[in-house]
C-alpha cells in the first residue's frame, strides 16, 4: 500500500514558510510621564525711583520719598515740587502674580489739629506691561486710580488685577492740576502759604506676597 506523503509535506512547508504562526506575537507598552516645573518666584522686589515732574524721566533709585525742595508759585501761593516717585512691585526668580497691600500712617503734622501730609499727597495705581523700551500703563480704576494717602488703609491689589504685568504706584504731592490725566480726589489739598511751616511726614507701607 502506497503511503500518502502529501499532507506531511504541506505541514513542513507551512512551518518553513510561516514560522511565526507557531509563536505568539511579541508586544510592548510603556507609559512616559511628561512634565515641566515652573518655580514660584523666590523674591519680590519693591523699588522706588525719582521721576522728573517736567520730563517724566526716571532717575535714581531711592529709599525715602522726599519731595523737598519745592518751588513757591507766588501767584497761587502754592508749593510745587519738581519731582514725584514711581514704586514698582515685581517678582524675581520664578513665576506668579503677587497680591499687594498698601497702607499709610500720618506722622509729624505741624498743621495739627488740621490736615497733614496724608491729605496733600496722592498715590496712582497702574499695571505695567510690555518691554522696558515700550511700556504700556493701564490705570487700575478699581483703586481710584488715584487716592489720597490718608485713604490707604489696607488697599489690596490682587495678582489677577496685574496679570501679564506688574504693579506701579506713582506717589506725588497734590497739585490740583485741572489738565492732569487723572485728577486729584475731591478732598485733596495743596501745600500753600496758609500751612504751618515745618516738616511733614508719614509712613507708606507696601507688603506683597506671591503664592
Amino acid at each position: 500500500m502506497k503511503k500518502n506523503t502529501a499532507l506531511p509535506l504541506l505541514l513542513l512547508l507551512s512551518i518553513l514558510l510561516f514560522p511565526q504562526s507557531l509563536h505568539a506575537q511579541a508586544t510592548g507598552t510603556e507609559n512616559f510621564v511628561v512634565s515641566f516645573n515652573i518655580p514660584t518666584a523666590s523674591s519680590i522686589i519693591i523699588s522706588a525711583v525719582e521721576v522728573d515732574a517736567t520730563t517724566g524721566q526716571f532717575g535714581n533709585q531711592v529709599t525715602a520719598l522726599n519731595f523737598s525742595p519745592a518751588t513757591l508759585d507766588s501767584l497761587l501761593g502754592v508749593f510745587f515740587p519738581d519731582h514725584f516717585f514711581a514704586i514698582d512691585v515685581a517678582t524675581a526668580g520664578g513665576a506668579g502674580q503677587p497680591t499687594t497691600t498698601i497702607s499709610y500712617l500720618d506722622g509729624n503734622n505741624p498743621n495739627a489739629p488740621f490736615n497733614g501730609l496724608g491729605w496733600k499727597t496722592s498715590a496712582t495705581f497702574v499695571r505695567v506691561s510690555g518691554p522696558d523700551n515700550a511700556q504700556v500703563e493701564d490705570f487700575l480704576t478699581n483703586h481710584g486710580p488715584k487716592k489720597l494717602l490718608k485713604d490707604l488703609n489696607g488697599e489690596t491689589i490682587s495678582g489677577a488685577e496685574i496679570f501679564g504685568g506688574y504693579l506701579r504706584i506713582y506717589v506725588g504731592i497734590v497739585t490740583l492740576d485741572p489738565n492732569a490725566i487723572v485728577l486729584d480726589p475731591p478732598e485733596a489739598e495743596v501745600f500753600s502759604v496758609a500751612d504751618t511751616p515745618g516738616n511733614y511726614d508719614g509712613t507708606l507701607t507696601i507688603s506683597s506676597t506671591v503664592s
